[in-house]
């Protein structure tokens, strides 16, 4: 039989997915939402959930963590943004992703931890922020652009609000028994020499500041495992 698998589409979670499928494996790619009924109603043996679906999942049927590749923000890091219109003297409307699940409840909770700021969230289709800028006075991107539009790291604003890493993603799968093998078959999907923590450092830094700097997590490690626990309650205790 072969293993069905099922992960997110995007830029964000692409370096975890480049490497071809081996013939053994059906490797879908759909929405973050959609990744977590699947793993629930048996339609894969495997999925990359988020701590929200992970959390949501956990209450009613046993799930397995996989120690194998993994995606958390720890720090400065350059993959999600929260871009602003110029000028803003209040944050009101939000424009977030409209395939994302985790991460405009993860914006939702930053913002009103940070700044005591509770705006409404968007849904939509973003490619440019200038584009959605229009509607709209921010808008959570992870697409490469080079507008010049006032923006926040969201990953190092997480980091600074919490003091643990934005865990955006693991590999679960049910109860079942499966292959001893299958840590290193999710490995081997990532890109050709992935590092187990790639560090970050910004490359044109402002005058007298010094350089930001991060790290990305590709791997389940110790330290993921307890931004889970605290992401866990920190969504619990907000509702």
């Amino acid at each position: 039989m072969r293993l069905r698998i099922a992960a997110p589409e995007g830029p964000l979670y692409a370096p975890l997915l480049s490497s071809p499928a081996p013939r053994e494996v059906v490797l879908i790619r759909t929405s973050e939402h959609h990744c977590a009924q699947l793993l629930a109603t048996s339609q894969v043996e495997v999925a990359f959930l988020s701590p929200l679906a992970y959390g949501q999942a956990s209450q009613t049927t046993e799930y397995r963590i996989i120690p194998a590749s993994a995606l958390a923000l720890e720090g400065y890091t350059e993959r999600v943004w929260l871009a602003f219109r110029p000028g803003l003297r209040t944050l009101r409307r939000c424009i977030v992703p409209a395939e994302a699940h985790f991460l405009p409840q993860a914006l939702r909770l930053l913002l009103l931890e940070l700044y005591d700021l509770e705006p409404e969230l968007l849904p939509r289709a973003v490619t440019q922020e200038v584009d959605a800028l229009h509607d709209a006075d921010a808008v959570l991107s992870w697409n490469e652009t080079h507008t010049d539009f006032p923006r926040l790291d969201v990953g190092e604003e997480w980091y600074t609000a919490f003091e643990y890493p934005l865990l955006l993603g693991f590999w679960v799968c049910r109860g079942e028994e499966l292959p001893s093998t299958l840590p290193h078959l999710l490995l081997s999907l990532a890109r050709s020499a992935l590092p187990a923590i790639d560090s970050v450092r910004e490359a044109s830094p402002i005058p007298p500041l010094p350089p930001r700097h991060g790290r990305i997590h590709w791997r389940w490690n110790q330290i993921l495992a307890d931004a889970l626990q605290q992401t866990l309650t920190l969504l619990y205790y907000h509702g």
